[in-house]
This record gives structure tokens, sequence and C-alpha cells, in this order.
């Protein structure tokens, strides 16, 4: 059962974001070639933000927490905004930034899908490997678009100077305490939906003032 377990947790984590992009594709018409190329440009980010991470020391761990929040959120939310400010500057569309956060979020996810399907057969795979993978492939898809909407919004009303640090700052927070917490996973599921329920919100917002910029 655990071994069908970790089979379902890591299609979970690896077909949500494929699903959603063919929803979000289907229901609006929007372009696909963001989702695409938020993928490719992950590939170098994570690389090189994990290199640096190893250099991190686990003696405290809070500033363990701390540094790790601070690296992926400038990193990340850098890279979206160079991204969408430079490499895909057509790509104009309000639309377009939700295409790209789920493209984003396709990359954290893909990675997480593979790390369960390698679980099975070894023996090591939490009791409840199924339900936090689930709701992980569904918040993370959740986060990574809010915060891709939030810069996009910034770019497009020439507030990046601020909607960029707020971005950075939220990863920050969300990421940090995620890792503080990992020894408990109620805790890190409660905290993980408040936060990505409050950035959703946000975002949303900036989605619909949007409206008459796209």
């Amino acid at each position: 059962m655990t071994d069908i377990n970790c089979l379902l947790a890591g299609l979970a984590r690896l077909l949500v974001p494929v699903l959603l992009l063919i929803f979000w594709h289907k229901r609006t018409v929007a372009r696909i070639f963001p989702a695409i190329a938020a993928f490719l440009v992950c590939l170098p980010v994570f690389t090189i933000a994990g290199l640096i991470r190893t250099g991190f020391t686990q003696n405290d761990l809070l500033s363990f927490c701390l540094k790790q929040g601070l690296l992926y959120g400038i990193f990340e939310e850098g890279s979206k905004y160079l991204a969408l400010r430079f490499l895909l500057s057509s790509y104009d569309d309000r639309r377009d930034a939700v295409t790209y956060g789920i493209g984003h979020g396709a990359f954290e996810s893909f990675s997480g899908g593979i790390a369960c399907i390698n679980l099975i057969g070894t023996g090591r795979a939490a009791p409840g490997i199924l339900p936090v993978n689930l709701f992980t492939a569904v918040e993370g898809a959740a986060f990574a678009i809010a915060l891709t909407v939030i810069i996009f919004y910034g770019i497009q009303t020439g507030r990046s100077k601020i909607m960029l640090p707020v971005a950075i700052f939220l990863h920050f927070i969300s990421n940090a305490t995620t890792t503080l917490y990992s020894f408990s996973t109620p805790i890190v599921v409660i905290k993980s939906t408040v936060i990505t329920a409050g950035i959703c919100y946000a975002a949303y917002r900036c989605f619909l003032k949007l409206r008459g910029e796209s």
C-alpha cells in the first residue's frame, strides 16, 4: 500500500500542473509558451540556488531557515521579474502571468513527483505521503501563480520597485517558516493555507486591476 501511495503521490505532483495548464488554456485561450519558458528558466535558477544552499550550515536552525528563505525568495521571484520584464516582454496579457506561474510551479512539482516515485520499494515513505503531496501540488501551484501575478502587476503598472520586494518578502516568509516547522505536518499545512490564501487574495485584486491594462 505504501508503494501505491508513493506512486499516486508522484503522479499527483507530476499531473496537477499539466492538468491545470490544460484547463487554463481551454478556459481562457491563454498562450502556452510562458509556461514552457518558466519551466526552462527554473532549471538554471534552482541549480545555482541549490549550489549556494549547500554552503549553508545547519548549526543554527533559525539562521539556516532565514538564509534559505531569502535565497529562494530572491532567486525565484527575481527570475520571474527578469523573464517577464525582458525575456517575455511581448507577453503582456494578464493571463500570461498566470501561465508563467503554472510553469514555474510545475518545475518544483516535477522534482517533488520524481522524489515520491523514487521512494517506491525503499520503505522510507511517510504514511501520509499521498495527502501531503496532493495538498502540496495544489498549494504550490496557487503560491507560484499568485506571486507571479503580483510581480506582473508591478511590471505593467510601473510599480516593480514596490511589488518585487513585496513578492520576495512573501516568498521569504513562507519558505523560512515552512523549513522551520517542517517537523510538524499539521503546522505546515495550516501555515501554508493561511499564507497562500492571503497572497492569492492580493494577487486576485491585482489581476482584476490589470483588466484595463491587458
